[in-house]
């Protein structure tokens, strides 16, 4: 699997690929930013070796395809948006510098001392190119200070800008609360005709920054990289135990086939052959879960760079726009690890049958072979809850036999009492319908542990849609019950008279949990273990 270039970049404004201050930075979507001169001989790079029509992001290895509008790496370097955040933060460096020199003049390739600077354009000029700036008809109207009359030259800098990539030249000035976006005037009459909650983005980012958005964002980064680490140092763990029981069970292996090396050397090779394959694919699961998880570090630890810059630098509104953006990458991470955390392992190498070679040599071919035994592995997260992986739901019935003629309709309650072997989520209950098999019945339907409410469900149901004259009444979300725990389910019913049950188990086995029965308290309308209602539930079983 392909290695991200390993990072020693301490400054956000450094381009990790030339080491040098970013020129033109650009930004993948993965929020690493590299100067487009960098990016530009990246990609002509890629695309003569493997003629790939994507490239990987070179710090972290994310996958970026080719956009439609670019054709060629030229094209596709040009396309690739503008990082504000670090345009502006290289601006101001250019401004505090104790040498100030005029930035026009350093454009065009000479250099002149600045002694005034632009409010607008955060630009340093000198005196030939002051005249120029105000003579032009695009910054005419700009601010124009002098430096020396400047107690602080940044901070009346309107410096981290920011355009809008769909309307060129337009600049980001408003702000859709219903949308949660930054807008220029043209995407407010376009996109957002009809939102009725459009602010200027200096009062957005005023309540904005008034919020605790930022440090929930930061408090979510800690704890994903927390995350991140703690799997990284998993699986670097189980990195070295499948090593050393490579070793130890190659040892193993020497110490039979020595004995028998006349006969079975052939099958020798064959069998260190498929432990080395089950090695390295064992091997290569889990260096490939830590690559994409050092990755994913590196997406984290750039990330925290790019809070504390904009946090501790830029402006409120830029500090609005990169959380924002910054959130979607933080459920992207949650994201890759609820989708990773239930893939990870634990590899054993195992050797079957190897005490039995010596004695059986004309059956070598059966025995000592290799295998790699894969046991889930429960990593501690605090960033995600990790949802295990369920059996199908299964269905389980309490009465032998079926009546007609239950009396439902007044406030009375039917209720019975269980408990479980192992345990399960409990995604709905089964109910009997009406006698006639036409009508329809109102069901308030309650599962409680003591007097907790854990769950509870009102329906309808319709005695036309019924199997074997019960319905499924299905939770919205699945209830987790423990094992040994006392549980009462309750319904009330409201309609013509049902069928009901009878010939009652108090203990019922379906697929390997083991329900039992008692009457409950809390049961008014004659519903007991023998007969009544609440025939069943619907559950399933973590795997």
């Amino acid at each position: 699997m392909a290695t991200s270039i390993e990072s020693h970049v301490v400054d956000i404004t450094t381009c990790a690929i030339c080491l040098e201050k970013l020129n033109i930075p650009k930004y993948l979507p993965c929020l690493h930013t590299f100067c487009e001169s960098c990016l530009r001989t990246y990609i002509t790079a890629i695309f003569e070796k493997e003629h790939k029509q994507s490239i990987e992001c070179p710090v972290c290895r994310t996958s970026v395809t080719l956009p439609k509008e670019a054709r060629t790496p030229d094209e596709w370097a040009k396309v690739l948006p503008l990082n504000f955040l670090i345009v502006g933060l290289l601006e101001k460096e250019k401004v505090e510098s104790p040498q100030k020199q005029c930035m026009v003049c350093e454009r065009m390739e000479t250099k002149s001392e600045a002694s005034f600077i632009c409010v607008d354009c955060s630009d340093l000029l000198c005196s030939n190119c002051k005249k120029h700036h105000k003579a032009s008809k695009t910054s005419c109207d700009h601010e124009i200070r002098q430096i020396n009359e400047l107690s602080s030259v940044t901070d009346c800098l309107k410096t981290f800008k920011n355009k809008c990539s769909e309307h060129k030249g337009e600049e980001l000035k408003l702000f859709c609360a219903d949308n949660q976006t930054p807008c220029c005037s043209m995407c407010v009459s376009i996109h957002h005709r009809r939102c009725e909650h459009v602010l200027s983005i200096e009062d957005a980012a005023m309540e904005y920054s008034k919020s605790d958005k930022i440090e929930y964002l930061r408090t979510q980064l800690g704890n994903v990289n927390s995350d991140v680490k703690a799997i990284i140092k998993d699986r670097s763990s189980a990195k070295e135990n499948i090593e050393k029981e490579y070793y130890q069970k190659q040892k193993d292996l020497e110490i039979i086939f020595c004995d028998l090396v006349a006969k079975i050397n052939d099958l020798k090779v064959r069998r260190e052959a498929e432990l080395l394959k089950n090695y390295n694919e064992a091997k290569e699961a889990i260096e490939t879960t830590i690559i994409i998880f050092q990755n994913k570090q590196k997406n984290i630890e750039n990330e925290k760079q790019i809070l504390d810059a904009a946090v501790n630098i830029a402006s409120n509104v830029q500090v609005m726009i990169e959380v924002e953006k910054l959130k979607k990458h933080v459920e992207e991470h949650k994201q890759l690890i609820q989708t990773k955390i239930t893939e990870i392992v634990n590899y054993e190498l195992v050797l079957q049958n190897a005490e039995n070679i010596t004695k059986l040599a004309e059956q070598m071919e059966k025995e000592c072979q290799i295998s790699c035994k894969k046991t889930n592995k429960c990593i501690e997260l605090s960033s995600v809850t990790v949802t295990p992986n369920f059996s199908e739901i299964f269905s389980c019935c309490r009465f032998g036999k079926v009546f007609y003629g239950w009396k439902v309709g007044s406030s009375k309650k039917d209720a019975i009492r269980f408990s479980l072997s192992k345990e399960i989520e409990l995604c709905g209950l089964l109910s009997y319908v009406c006698s006639d098999g036409l009508s329809t019945c109102d069901v308030n339907a309650t599962v409680k542990h003591d007097t907790t409410d854990l769950v509870v469900v009102t329906d309808t149901i319709d005695s036309k849609l019924a199997e074997n004259k019960m319905v499924k009444i299905e939770f919205p979300t699945p209830v987790k019950l423990l094992a040994n725990k006392n549980y009462h389910a309750v319904m009330l019913m409201r309609g013509p008279q049902c069928y009901y049950g009878e010939n009652g188990k108090t203990v019922v086995d379906s697929h390997g949990v083991v329900f039992t029965f008692e009457h409950s308290p809390l049961s008014d309308n004659f519903t007991s273990t023998g007969s009544g209602q609440i025939p069943g539930f619907l559950f399933r079983i973590p795997v």
